[in-house]
């Protein structure tokens, strides 16, 4: 089963805290006008004999109609539960695409990842996707 989820902040680096919605700390955080498609991993035998991702492959998508824009995509693998790589603590991996046309895509965009996680032990991926501008 995969599941995918979108970050929420005023940027990726953005501490995560209590959002009150309609009080004094509410943060409004516009949606990034872009999307990830056409997932598909890349898998290779670990030190362990096992087959496992290394690398996943996507496209990024622009959904403004109206103007160019660059996105920073970040994932994190789960797998087996409760271990993730990169590991908890550390900076996802993540890639920054060129400008990208209105209504446009970008193809064979990758991100890598130091450790492999058994194709059998992935229990989700999570991805994020900021505007950058």
């Amino acid at each position: 089963m995969l599941v995918f989820s979108i970050g929420f902040g005023a940027s990726l680096s953005t501490n995560p805290g209590i959002n009150r919605i309609g009080a004094s700390d509410n943060q409004v955080v516009a949606a990034a006008r872009g999307n990830v498609t056409a997932l598909a991993w890349t898998e290779e035998v670990n030190s362990a004999g096992n087959v496992a991702v290394k690398q996943i492959v996507f496209t990024v998508g622009n959904e403004d109609s109206a103007t160019a824009h660059t996105f920073q995509v970040c994932a994190v693998l789960e797998g087996p539960i409760g271990v993730f790589q990169p590991p908890l603590g550390t900076s996802p991996s993540c890639v920054s695409t060129s400008s990208i046309s209105a209504s446009g895509n970008l193809a064979l965009q990758s991100l890598n990842f130091t450790n492999t996680v058994p194709v059998s032990d992935v229990a989700n991926i999570s991805f994020s996707i900021e505007e950058l501008s």
